[in-house]
């Protein structure tokens, strides 16, 4: 796995989780027993504002880590459930280390288990596929609850009645198979990750050992409304085969 690249990105856009990317996202990128190649941090605030600068991110990161972090300001979509960040991200990615590379998201109030990353290699390269997910415990105030994710690739139904364990935060997927996907949909407010997911099941569902899912690898803390956004994704024309 010694030539394999891994991209983490992670979007941020909000002041009031700002504690939580520097207290707990990033921190969990750092710690991860097979390190990253390339931290991307993508952020949707307010340039002028000064709240956040290169230098707490990089406080987040031990000695040589610091080298890898980049910190760019989102001038594509703003404000449309980090569609634009993402996009941003996996686009700086693809600019510098190509289509092969994996891109592994993570939200600003979402944290990895520290084998996170070498668990996705590791079901990535024994499967020789193009998307990994990985387990999720979600976090709440009643305690922990753990969801379910596919054994095999779903399919784009699956998504539209449910959603089959799959979030932002566990996916790690080929670089190539994103722009192959057509990105985030930059137009939803909201089900983002699961528009994705659709188009992905969609032009890999024919592709030999294409998927894998693996362990818990995840801690989610509270749900976020996805109501309004799924009713927009549902109204678009995918095909739902």
């Amino acid at each position: 796995m010694a030539n394999l690249l891994v991209v983490a990105v992670v979007a941020t856009h909000s002041e009031d989780r700002l504690s939580l990317l520097l207290n707990r996202s990033l921190p969990s990128v750092n710690k991860q027993s097979r390190p990253v190649d390339l931290v991307v941090v993508v952020s949707d605030n307010d340039p002028v504002s000064n709240f956040l600068e290169r230098e707490d991110i990089e406080s987040c990161f031990d000695g040589t880590s610091k080298d890898k972090v980049r910190f760019l300001q989102n001038e594509r979509t703003s404000r449309m459930s980090s569609t634009g960040n993402w996009n941003t991200g996996i686009l700086e990615a693809l600019s510098t280390f190509g289509g092969d590379c994996w891109v592994a998201i993570l939200d600003e109030d979402d944290e990895w288990h520290e084998s996170h990353v070498e668990t996705c290699l590791k079901s990535s390269t024994s499967q020789e596929c193009q998307w990994v997910v990985s387990g999720i415990v979600r976090m709440g105030k009643t305690g922990k609850s753990k969801d379910p994710i596919p054994d095999l690739i779903p399919i784009a139904k699956d998504f539209f009645t449910t959603n089959p364990g799959v979030q932002g935060s566990n996916l790690f997927v080929r670089c190539e198979a994103l722009l192959k996907a057509g990105l985030f949909d930059e137009k939803l407010s909201s089900t983002t990750d699961r528009d994705l997911c659709i188009r992905l099941s969609d032009i890999l569902h024919d592709v030999d050992s294409s998927f894998a899912s693996t362990g818990k690898t995840l801690s989610f803390t509270m749900p976020i409304p996805s109501g309004r956004g799924f009713l927009s994704m549902y109204h678009q024309p995918r095909s739902k085969d």
